[in-house]
Formats: structure tokens, sequence, C-alpha cells
């Protein structure tokens, strides 16, 4: 009988028919490759293609396969059409609906909120934790009814009671981590619903409407300077371990959109003096970029890119209400305090 020898083959020649195999030769150490699983096409149609399963085995096996980079919007960081065509169509809903028909912002705030809690349960749950997701989505909206309807008396009545529902469906569940689980649950109520409620009590004061557009106005101002200046001029980054692309620069931009939007619109619905816009205008975006940088540390703990998927070129519902939730009830404080408004 012939020998073969070679790579990958025995020195010597098989055992004789019924006898027992030889001691296999040992082999030089190296990672250890799954063999596919081969294909017979001797009766099939099938021509041989690399790329197809059917035909080629280490497409099976996941060998050689390209993996698909992500894409690259440049130095914009995002699909800017996309997110510009959103954007334009969101404050375009929020602005008709604050002047022609207030009380419609409502239903407006109830759909982004109970969609933020949404994200915000499914994220922090990456934690091994479970968020009460059912619990807090019901709980924050009462809570943004309440508030609407009875004030600041309802909307803390509602939040205790909120919170103690929370707690009591996790005791009826019997979890083993009830601590943790609690404690994100009332985080995430406390942050998206508590928040909110600022908002809506701002709404439900006279000439409401007006209050809500100048601090949306003011936060969304921020925003926008904040990116413009920070993709022409950005170079020196706030907080490079939490979020690389804030840079001092971005904040000038923030400052000075946010202190000329408020200004205008300080003047043009309030008739108050014009240095109050300034206020508000230094004021606010320090109190957004606070918040962007707390959701930004939360997705880089939690391993995410964005909250969701819901906003083409944004994210999720939550990567907009970043700035806007921390900042409200700061917004209130400064409408209460400064001349010319509350």
């Amino acid at each position: 009988m012939i020998s073969l020898t070679g790579p990958g083959t025995p020195a010597s020649d098989p055992a004789p028919l019924g006898g027992p195999d030889p001691d296999p030769v040992p082999h030089a150490a190296g990672p250890e490759t799954p063999f596919p699983r081969r294909r017979d096409l001797r009766n099939s149609d099938k021509d041989y293609s690399p790329e197809d399963p059917a035909t080629n085995p280490a497409a099976e096996s996941g060998q050689d396969v390209p993996e698909v980079a992500e894409k690259d919007y440049g130095k914009a960081g995002r699909n800017l059409p996309a997110a510009i065509g959103i954007g334009l169509l969101i404050g375009g809903i929020v602005l008709a609906s604050l002047i022609f028909f207030p009380i419609s912002f409502l239903f407006i705030i109830l759909i982004a909120i109970v969609a933020a809690m949404w994200e915000l349960a499914n994220a922090l749950s990456r934690s091994g934790s479970l968020v009460s997701r059912i619990p807090t989505m019901v709980s924050a909206a009462c809570m943004v009814v309440a508030t609407f309807v009875g004030g600041r008396e309802a909307l803390w009545v509602t939040f205790a009671a909120s919170a103690g529902a929370v707690m009591l469906f996790t005791m009826v569940e019997r979890r083993k981590n009830a601590v943790k689980d609690v404690s994100l649950s009332l985080f995430a109520l406390t942050y998206v619903g508590l928040m909110a409620c600022f908002v809506v009590y701002l709404l439900t004061q006279p000439d409401g409407n007006f209050y809500v557009i100048l601090f949306l106005a003011s936060v969304v101002a921020s925003d926008t300077g904040g990116y413009v200046f920070g993709v022409l001029w950005g170079k020196h980054p706030i907080a490079p371990r939490i979020s690389p692309k804030k840079s001092w620069e971005g904040y000038i931009g923030s400052v000075v959109f946010a202190a000329a939007v408020a200004t205008i619109l300080a003047l043009t619905l309030f008739d108050a003096p014009f240095w109050t816009g300034l206020v508000i205008g230094v004021v606010i975006p320090a109190f957004a970029t606070l918040g962007d940088f707390s959701e930004s540390m939360i997705k880089r703990d939690l391993d995410l890119k964005d909250m969701g998927t819901l906003l083409p070129g944004h994210g999720g519902v939550m990567d907009r209400l970043d700035s806007i939730l921390p900042t409200a009830p700061v917004a209130l404080v400064m409408f209460t305090v400064l001349p010319g408004y509350l």
C-alpha cells in the first residue's frame, strides 16, 4: 500500500481492515477551526458562488466575510439632511400646537414622555436589572395629566403615589434584585416624568404657551449653536471621557444662539427688560449641556450610541429630550424670579 505523507496526512499506512487505528500524529498547537459542513453539488443545478452558503461552506462558517462598516457622516457625526428634516417637522408641529391650540401640546407631551420612558427603561435594563416599564409609563402619563388639571399639589401627590405603585409592583413580582430594580425605576420616573411636568406646569400659567415657546426655543437655539460652532471650530473638549465631541467652542456657540433668541422673544412676547433675555441665554445652555452630559454618561456606561431609533438623524426621543428635561425646573425658577414674567 502506498503511503502518502505531507501536511495534514498520516505518516504511516492506515490500519488494516477491522484493526485499530494507529496513534495519531501530534499536530502543532494552534487555534482549532470548526470544519464547515460540505455541500454535495453533483446533482444540483446551482452555480458556485463564494458568497452563497449553499455552495461555499466558508460563507456559512463566517470565514473571510467582510464586516459592514458603519457609515461615516464626517465631522457632522449624523445624517444631516434627515436630522434637519425631522427637526423642522417636529418643531413646526410643536410651534403650531402652542400658537393655535395650546391644549393639544399636552398630547404631544404625553406621546413624547411615554416613548422616552420606554426607551430609557429598555436602556437601563441592559445593566442587568429590570425596570418596570408599564408602571413607570402609566405613572408618568398620570403625573402629566394631574399637573395640567390640579397644578403642583396634584403633581406631588401623584408622584408619591406612583413611587409607591412601582415598589408595590416590584414586591408582588418577588424579584431577586428588588432594591436595584426599584431604584432604577424611580430614577426613570423622576428623570423623565417629573421633569416633564415642569413644562406642563408652565403651560397652565396665564400666557403659558408663550413661556413654553420661550423655553423650548432657547434650548433648541442652545443645541443648534453648540452643534454649529462645534463642527466648525470645536477643538477643546469639555469632558472628553464622557462626550469627546462637546467642546468649549461649541458651548460658546450655545450661549450666543440662546442669548440672541431669548432676548428677541423676551422683548416681543413679554415686553420684559432685554437683559432678562441675556440671563436666560446664559443659564439655559449651562443646564442644557449638563443634561446632555448626563445622558451621554448613561449611554457610555451602557455601551449605547443612541437611546433609540425613532427619529432618523437624531436617534431616539430621549436623545432629543436630554437637554430639555433637566432645564425645565431651572426655566420655571427664572421665570418666577426675573422681572416681566410670572
